[in-house]
């Protein structure tokens, strides 16, 4: 006979069963709910690590034996720093000072740093002593690449390790120095020379409309001869931003990298600056002044607005290297006025 007493008990223990299940459940999922945006609040609050790459520490000692290719392309191979160098162009010695080193001998017009004028001189840079040099027995020759090229094959053949050097661009600049700070084993302070000289460079460049120049030299017989872009002189005007208006004429001078000018190329040119360079010291008339008063000029725009400037000789035209810096700030600070 059927119990319905025990269907009822029956029914409510499934019914007990099941609500304690159910909360069980509900209970985990609140507790599993609340574990979670725990965990993500902690990871949230936790700062993400980050990997620091360290940056490696430039090494400015100079590996020995070293090899290096000079301005002529000639291999050169060094064991250790020369200990007696002889500069015989003022572009080596001031190359040479300016990284820390000091020469033995050096050429008549090498008068910069000061310290240069005391050490002994071979002559002139175009036709030094030969014989003066091969007896001090130098462990090093610097040269000019352009002008001195013939003596390379000469002091090679006594026995002599000559490197050349060149500034045509400011690359030029940086690769030599960079040379000479391995050969002396000053590789920091060329380095810093070398960011020195760009940082002053970077800030002279002119980003305005460029002024329009020519820089001029004269003979003994009154020609004017014009810097082209691509001599050095040159050089010191594209690297401030000028507009060159000897750009394209031939090289027709006895100065490398200039051009003869006539009056009628003058004229076509009609520049907003003329900058002068006077080789011969004073009292030499200086070119600027002289410039004015040759008649057929006095039409020029830049004569008219006397914005005619004289330059230094040895450092728009004797001394390629790295008082360019210097030539560049000077040639900037005589701009005209706009």
């Amino acid at each position: 006979m059927f119990n319905f007493r025990f269907l009822c008990i029956f029914l409510l223990a499934i019914s007990a069963l099941s609500f304690v299940a159910c909360s069980d459940s509900s209970e985990a999922k609140e507790i599993s709910k609340t574990t979670s945006a725990t965990v993500s609040a902690i990871q949230s609050a936790t700062p993400t690590p980050t990997m620091e790459i360290a940056t490696p520490t430039p090494n400015f000692e100079t590996s020995w034996p070293l090899s290096i290719k000079d301005a002529l392309g000639q291999e050169l191979i060094f064991d250790g720093v020369p200990q007696k160098i002889a500069t015989i162009s003022p572009m080596a010695t001031e190359m040479l000072y300016a990284i820390g080193g000091s020469a033995s001998l050096r050429d008549r017009a090498s008068n910069y740093p000061i310290e240069a004028q005391d050490i002994p001189d071979v002559g002139s840079a175009y036709e030094p002593s030969i014989e003066t040099i091969v007896a001090n027995q130098p462990d090093l020759v610097i040269i000019e690449s352009i002008t001195q090229a013939r003596f390379a094959g000469i002091l090679s053949q006594a026995g002599i390790k000559v490197m050349a050097v060149k500034v045509e661009s400011i690359d030029d600049l940086t690769t030599y120095l960079t040379l000479l700070g391995k050969i002396i084993d000053k590789q920091k302070v060329s380095a810093d020379v070398i960011d020195d000289i760009d940082e002053r460079l970077s800030t002279a460049k002119m980003t305005d409309t460029p002024t329009s120049i020519l820089i001029l030299i004269g003979d003994r017989d009154r020609n004017l001869y014009a810097a082209r872009p691509e001599s050095y002189t040159g050089l010191i005007a594209s690297t401030l931003g000028l507009d060159n208006k000897a750009a394209g004429l031939p090289d027709s001078a006895p100065y490398p990298g200039f051009a003869l000018m006539s009056t009628e190329s003058l004229y076509k040119a009609n520049p907003d600056m003329i900058v002068t360079i006077t080789p011969a010291p004073e009292p030499a008339p200086r070119l600027s002044d002289s410039i004015k008063e040759i008649p057929p000029f006095a039409g020029l725009k830049a004569i008219r607005k006397n914005n005619v400037i004289e330059a230094d000789v040895s450092l728009f035209l004797q001394s390629p290297g790295p008082r360019i810096v210097d030539a560049v700030e000077f040639l900037k600070d005589a701009l005209p006025a706009e």
